[in-house]
């Protein structure tokens, strides 16, 4: 076992503090407003840290260093497509300025108000849908993280999810967005510092020069270039700058850290704080996957390889400490996702469809419950579902699923006067069946016939989700406006 008696001093005493922090701030949970946006107090600081630690947890480093593995340096694209989509975001406050002003705490939320309620149920479901999926992986990734570099069986690896999700769950259901907040800015700081030291670690036992030798030597060419690797392209590339800007600020866990803030400008900044140091986020763990090429060669099982180069280069007591920052990131993001979901579930699908005003006090109750079912599926479905894909491009086809269609309702919605109920529909709709035909038909790949195969290529159903999207928005909105006419809002603030 890596682990000694000293790491798990360490990683217990961060864990006793984390969950006693979390649970300390259900006293400023008020009323609804306070659980599921913290009261609107969220500063700029504050709330920069509180994205970045959402932004990146366990299964992000899982999927970022098996892309590093498998295609090489080529994959520092993906930092560099997705520190654009947050600095167009933060310099332009793009979507997010213009629903922080109409004081919106979910997305759904915001197609009552455009398109009515129908547009809301609909546009929730396939919301939380897709996001529920989106994170059915997390804790298997995690769990595969955990046993690997602690030295763990395998065996145990369902014992290990288990303990995790107890953990979020019990500070998360109980104080909402504020222990949300809180917690993530001590992660931040844990996380910031795991990061630093075990890059230095893995340093001195990986040179510069053995990763670029077996980048080329393994990978040839799709190891620098990546419009000729071919898990990217550029279908890939135009897709990923679409969805960097869509996905980001359309993405309810995301979202809900801009809704949180003091204010437009506020939740303007937030973005670009946080894209600043995107590419450096998403790069390091790319490169410990390229570092557990060079160090493991070619034949190891891509999802396990940067996990065990780690547990193997990082000393006893430092490797506690990264444990502890791993473990602080995913707390973040499942945290601020299950807070995400749950708000969309109670507040966009159950009250809208309830016969009778909820409740404040019965909302958050109801979102207490979803968070909790939520924890039992992911558990579930992570030891059940086998990737079609890399973990990475799942977590992409997912999101894909709602934001494409977010995209067309929302931007639309804010910059186009024409938009109406029926182009919404239509976005909402054709963004997500694209995704959906992925998922579903690469678990039957070996029947299908060869003019159906495009379908399950992964780079060519993401663009078709914005792409289609669009499209129905556009035709929807055009051939209807006598009969639909749309609905033109005012900002709140």
């Amino acid at each position: 076992m890596n682990f000694q008696t000293v790491d798990w001093i360490i990683l217990a005493a961060y864990l006793g503090v984390t969950v006693f922090v979390g649970l300390w701030a259900k006293r400023y949970v008020e009323n609804m407003e306070g659980y599921f946006v913290a009261g609107r107090r969220v500063k700029v600081a504050l709330g920069s840290a509180t994205l970045i630690a959402t932004e990146i947890g366990i299964v992000t480093f899982m999927y970022l260093g098996e892309i590093g593995y498998v295609t090489g340096f080529s994959c520092f694209v993906l930092g560099i497509i997705g520190l654009i989509g947050f600095i167009v975001i933060g310099k332009t406050g793009f979507v997010v300025s213009a629903l922080r002003r109409l004081r919106v705490m979910t997305i759904p939320e915001y197609y009552e108000l455009r398109y009515g309620k129908g547009v809301r149920i609909l546009g929730g479901i396939i919301l939380f849908f897709a996001g529920v999926l989106n994170m059915g992986i997390f804790l298997r990734m995690d769990g595969i993280f955990l046993t690997e570099t602690m030295g763990f069986d395998p065996d145990v690896l369902t014992i290990v999810m288990i303990l995790m999700l107890v953990i979020v769950i019990s500070y998360t259901v109980l104080g909402g967005m504020f222990s949300v907040i809180i917690t993530d800015f001590m992660q931040f700081v844990v996380l910031s510092f795991g990061m630093l030291v075990a890059t230095m670690f893995v340093l001195t036992h990986v040179s510069l020069n053995e990763m670029a030798t077996a980048v080329t030597q393994q990978l040839g060419r799709d190891g620098v270039d990546p419009t000729t690797n071919p898990r990217f392209g550029w279908t890939f590339i135009v897709w990923m700058l679409i969805g960097s800007i869509g996905a980001s600020a359309l993405y309810q866990p995301i979202a809900s850290k801009s809704f949180a803030s003091e204010n437009a400008e506020a939740g303007r900044k937030l973005f670009l704080v946080a894209g600043i140091t995107l590419a450096g986020r998403y790069m390091i763990p790319m490169f410990w996957g390229i570092a557990a090429l060079a160090m493991f060669g070619p034949h190891v099982d891509s999802t396990t390889a940067m996990p065990r180069l780690l547990g193997a280069v990082v000393p006893s007591g430092f490797l506690g400490l990264m444990i502890a920052g791993m473990l602080a990131a995913s707390m973040s993001t499942y945290s601020a996702y299950m807070l995400a979901w749950s708000s969309v579930a109670s507040r966009d699908i159950i009250a809208p469809l309830s016969k009778r005003v909820m409740s404040e006090k019965r909302t958050i109750l109801m979102s207490r419950i979803i968070s909790t079912a939520i924890g039992i599926f992911i558990l579930v479905f992570g030891l059940w579902y086998e990737l079609p894909a890399t973990a990475f491009q799942y977590i992409t086809i997912t999101g894909a699923m709602y934001s494409a269609g977010a995209f067309g309702c929302v931007a639309f919605g804010l910059y186009w006067r024409k938009a109406n109920l029926v182009g919404a529909y239509a976005a909402l709709g054709l963004g997500a069946i694209a995704p959906l035909a992925f998922l579903v038909l690469s678990q039957l790949k070996d029947s299908l016939p060869q003019g159906m195969l495009f379908l399950i290529d992964i780079n060519v159903s993401g663009f078709l989700s914005f792409f289609l999207a669009a499209l129905g928005m556009w035709v929807g909105s055009m051939t209807t406006q006598r009969s639909h006419p749309p609905i033109i809002l005012s900002p709140k603030e």
